[in-house]
């Protein structure tokens, strides 16, 4: 077996996995969105160098939205379950609400976030988000693949029932992100 197929081989495995998993509705449930991103981001080069004592994820929020706060607790608490495990380092949550793109940033580096969670509340400004974001070396991840086409770095998807994971090339680029190309085959790939 080659080292790409012992690599790739896990995602695989958890893609199939969470198929038979997934609810009836339009989005990849919670707690496999975290199953799959733990796997992925070691797929991006920096990460593991960035991230050796602990994993700082930063949850955006749109304060006074439902949906929005209701996405946060549900990914919150996805992670918590997940635990640690193994040589993972510690996982530190911090929720951010947000107001503009220019304070998320700052909220970024002063959390030293390197995963961004953009919860359904702040679709209307990933755009500007991405935009803001532009050489800060941060995760944006979104529970809708289509946020990734509106400039999430990456994402999950439904297709025929089965999470997909959606990458945005160009945006990981611009915010000084590498993934490995291996995991292109498994994704839709944004550029």
């Amino acid at each position: 077996m080659s080292s790409v197929t012992r690599k790739i081989l896990p995602i695989v495995f958890a893609l199939v996995v969470a198929s038979a998993e997934a609810g009836p509705d339009d989005l990849v449930p919670p707690d496999l969105q975290v199953a799959l991103l733990k796997k992925i981001v070691r797929y991006e080069r920096g990460f593991v160098e960035r991230t050796r004592a602990q994993v700082n994820l930063l949850i955006v929020v749109r304060a006074g939205s439902d949906g929005s706060e209701r996405a946060a607790v549900q990914i919150g608490k996805a992670f918590e379950d997940s635990g640690g495990g193994g040589a993972a380092p510690p996982i530190r949550v911090t929720v951010h609400r947000f107001s503009t793109p220019a304070t998320l940033r700052n909220a970024i580096l002063g959390a030293g976030a390197s995963i961004v969670y953009l919860t359904p509340g702040v679709t209307p400004d990933v755009e500007a988000i991405a935009f803001a974001l532009e050489g800060l070396p941060a995760i944006t991840v979104a529970e809708d693949g289509a946020d990734v086409d509106r400039g999430a770095v990456l994402g999950f998807e439904l297709v025929y029932a089965r999470p997909k994971i959606v990458i945005n090339v160009g945006q990981a680029r611009r915010q000084g992100l590498n993934f490995n190309s291996d995991l292109f085959r498994l994704a839709r790939v944004v550029k």
